[in-house]
């Protein structure tokens, strides 16, 4: 058993949880520095002190292995590749790492709660998130400059664009999506279609591509979906490969869509420069946010991408490491986040991803629970 001890003085545990999802989503990126940033770092310290416990949960600590080994490989990598850059990001690597300590720590709290209680936090935060990306949408239509392009609705103050309001939605439906079918909590129709259209409102088609697909994958093909997701990722990559080598022979697709055909061109940037990298950096990468040393400001955006150069080989292993260990953990479950979130990686693959590791969390919290009763 997994004692614990809940401290009276300072925040109650459920008022933790709550903040901890709150802190997943919510952002102000025009400010200097991102107020979620000092509140999440309040939030992580005050969870170490509200609950003591004689022993973690085994979920919990390799979370913090990750955390120490990804950490290790980003110095060694950042390091080497100062020596290219000298302007060399650091920020971007330490807040992916914070973000793995704000996964942890949102076990931690969880885990200690009834379901009941969590439950409470659920619907409280899904109507809180509702009225955050509603602000959002309304600020992007104000601040707009009507030029006649759905790029003009895409630039708000909360994220760097809208792109990063789709990631959110859509892991939070996602994660809607699995509450439901585990019987743990229904957020109703009216609320997933508001959402729904909250999504559609960002423009992101990759996240809304990502959505349809992984919500039918779901609804229709759930008993098979570790076969039909191979299937699908092997169709995936060959189609990708197509369209690289169509790019690559010179054809282009800006004619279809200039983000889309953007993508191609990072790419092959990122093949033209891949062979001069320093075999150390291509083991450990380059740190999260330096693609742009290569490509002229424009950060790396793609998963592929960001895997290779900023992630390195190392970095790749330990990612799989903590798929495949969350694949152990809360079974195919896992799939409702992790078919979504490589299907929007192809447009956008985030350093700040406070979301997949706290819902991850929450996946496992309540898998678990389910296997205990």
């Amino acid at each position: 058993m997994r004692k614990i001890k809940t401290e009276n003085n300072g925040l109650k545990p459920i008022y933790l949880f709550y903040l901890f999802l709150f802190c997943s989503f919510f952002s102000i990126n025009k400010f200097l520095v991102n107020p979620v940033y000092i509140l999440g770092f309040f939030v992580i310290l005050t969870s170490f002190f509200a609950i003591k416990i004689k022993k973690f949960d085994k979920f919990q600590l390799f979370l913090y292995f990750y955390f120490f080994i990804s950490l290790l490989g980003f110095l060694i990598g950042i390091v080497f590749f100062n020596r290219i850059d000298s302007d060399v990001v650091y920020l971007s690597s330490f807040l992916y790492l914070y973000c793995i300590i704000l996964g942890a720590q949102t076990l931690q709290v969880g885990i200690n709660l009834t379901v009941e209680s969590r439950v409470r936090v659920y619907e409280s935060i899904y109507n809180f998130l509702i009225f955050y990306m509603s602000l959002d949408l309304i600020i992007r239509l104000v601040v707009s400059k009507n030029t006649g392009s759905f790029y003009d609705y895409k630039w708000g103050i909360f994220y760097f664009d809208s792109n990063f309001s789709a990631l959110i939605i859509l892991i939070f439906l996602m994660f809607s999506i699995f509450l439901k079918v585990k019987g743990i909590y229904n957020i109703g129709y009216i609320r997933f279609y508001i959402i729904c259209f909250l999504l559609l409102s960002t423009f992101s088609r990759a996240s809304i591509f990502a959505f349809v697909l992984s919500y039918f994958l779901y609804r229709f093909g759930r008993k098979y979906i570790f076969i039909i997701s191979l299937i699908f990722s092997i169709l995936a990559i060959y189609l990708f490969y197509d369209l690289v080598l169509n790019y690559l022979s010179g054809n282009s697709f800006v004619n279809i869509d200039g983000s889309f055909n953007s993508k191609f061109y990072l790419i092959s940037v990122a093949l033209d420069n891949y062979y001069n990298l320093p075999v150390v950096n291509k083991i450990f990468g380059i740190g999260l946010a330096n693609f742009s040393y290569y490509s002229n400001g424009i950060f790396a955006h793609n998963i592929l991408i960001t895997f290779f150069y900023e992630f390195g080989f190392f970095g790749i292993l330990c990612f799989v490491l903590l798929l495949f260990y969350s694949y152990k953990k809360i079974g195919k479950d896992i799939f409702y986040v992790i078919i979504p979130f490589f299907i929007s990686g192809f447009s956008l693959f985030s350093a700040y991803m406070p979301f997949f590791f706290i819902i991850l969390a929450c996946m496992y919290i309540e898998t678990r629970g389910s296997r205990d009763n």
